[in-house]
């Protein structure tokens, strides 16, 4: 990846081309975690793309590029959220297990499972239970101490707990 990193600096676009398709769905998968209209989704992704593109030579380490773009995202979408004030942003997927809670839920959306959490806790969730990132590397990607990522792990799995105490066991 780090290579692709190095030609898209040098004005190659086929590379800035390949390396968005590798990532491309987890970016989906975050943007869907903050925001739940399918064209503002769109929207919010390219113009995150090029920002990326047109800044990518500032990127001073090409092994971040993933965390860097992550964070050019997140950034978007949170001027997006204020902008709309949205009041319930949704997950997306399907999730197998929170804390010692074994779920099945193959038949019901991540995103009308987690609903009710606030923005934080659903983009935590997503990262860490969806696109399967650890505490370490969500702690780098909102600039925020892994400890209290951590934190907002076990209070988002103790509301979802007590939200469907007995629904589910």
């Amino acid at each position: 990846m780090e290579e692709l990193v190095e030609k898209a600096k040098n004005n190659n676009s086929d590379a800035f081309t390949h390396l968005i398709l590798n990532i491309e769905r987890d970016l989906y998968c975050i943007a869907k975690s903050k925001i739940d209209n399918e064209n503002d989704i769109e929207d919010i992704m390219q113009e995150t793309m090029l920002i990326a593109f047109l800044k990518i030579k500032q990127l001073k380490n090409n092994s971040l590029f993933k965390t860097w773009i992550i964070r050019i995202l997140i950034n978007n979408c949170n001027k997006f959220y204020k902008r709309k004030k949205h009041k319930s942003l949704q997950e997306d997927e399907t999730l197998d297990k929170i804390g010692s809670i074994e779920i099945d839920l193959s038949n019901i959306e991540f995103q009308n499972f987690i609903s009710f959490l606030n923005n934080d806790e659903r983009t935590i969730l997503t990262l860490y239970y969806y696109l399967g990132y650890t505490t370490k590397e969500i702690s780098e990607i909102l600039n925020k101490k892994e400890g209290t990522i951590a934190s907002k792990i076990s209070r988002a799995k103790v509301k979802i707990k007590e939200k469907y105490k007995g629904e589910f066991y």
